[in-house]
This record gives structure tokens, sequence and C-alpha cells, in this order.
């Protein structure tokens, strides 16, 4: 029982983070995923807030798994992507990044800031380091 303590914690601080920063923002309670739309008007601390909640999952979903986690969990597991190809970028630097490619990419504001987060900036750096 003590071990899901800490999981619980963790999971009940993720979900104030983000709804914190969601209510914060004055955006629709019912809204599921954030995009560039909600991304860029955002202040300083509501991105921060968004990325600690992100964060916070990657954490939690190491310490579920573990270091020695069979590779068929690892396969399916967005986690080591972002771990992987993240671990070269500050916390401030992965924030300004997705401001930038948002506002370099206008035509694609609708798409969810984890995707992005994901597909254009985790995913280039871990299949360049692979090869």
């Amino acid at each position: 029982m003590k071990k899901f303590l800490p999981v619980t914690a963790a999971m009940l601080c993720l979900c104030l983070c983000m709804t914190t920063a969601l209510n914060a923002a004055q955006y629709d309670p019912d809204l599921v995923l954030v995009t560039g739309e909600h991304w860029l008007p955002s202040s300083m601390e509501q991105k921060n807030a968004y990325l600690f909640g992100i964060g916070n999952m990657i954490e939690l979903e190491q310490a579920m798994h573990g270091e020695d986690a069979p590779s068929e969990v690892q396969s399916r597991s967005m986690i080591p992507v972002l771990v992987q190809g993240l671990k070269a970028y500050s916390f401030a630097e992965v924030r300004e990044k997705l401001s930038q490619w948002y506002e370099q990419n206008p035509d694609q504001r609708n798409r969810p800031v984890l995707e992005v987060l994901y597909i254009e900036l985790a995913l280039p750096n871990t299949l360049s380091a692979s090869k």
C-alpha cells in the first residue's frame, strides 16, 4: 500500500497542475488537448505548469515500469523517445522551441503540444542519435 502513495501523490499533482494551467488561461474546462492555439497566448508560468505536468508524467511512467522494463512495454511507450530526444534541452529551451515551432508553422497551431513535443522535437533527436 505504501508503494502506491507516491504514485497517487504524483497523479494528484499532475492533475492539479494541468487544471490550474487550463483554468488560469480561461479556456473551456472540457478541453482535453492543449494545442498551439492555447500554447502561444499562454504566460510563461502557464507553459511551465504544462511542461511540469509532462515531466511528472514521464517520471511516473519511468517509476512504474522501472529501468528494466520489458522491450514490449518500451516499444509501446512514448517515454523513451521523450527522455532520449529531449535530454539535450533545458526546461526553458523546450518551452522556447515549442513556441518557435508554432510561430514558424502557423497553419499547424491546431496540433496538440504533446504531439509537437514528441514528433517535432524529441523524435528527430532520437533518430539522429541512433544513426
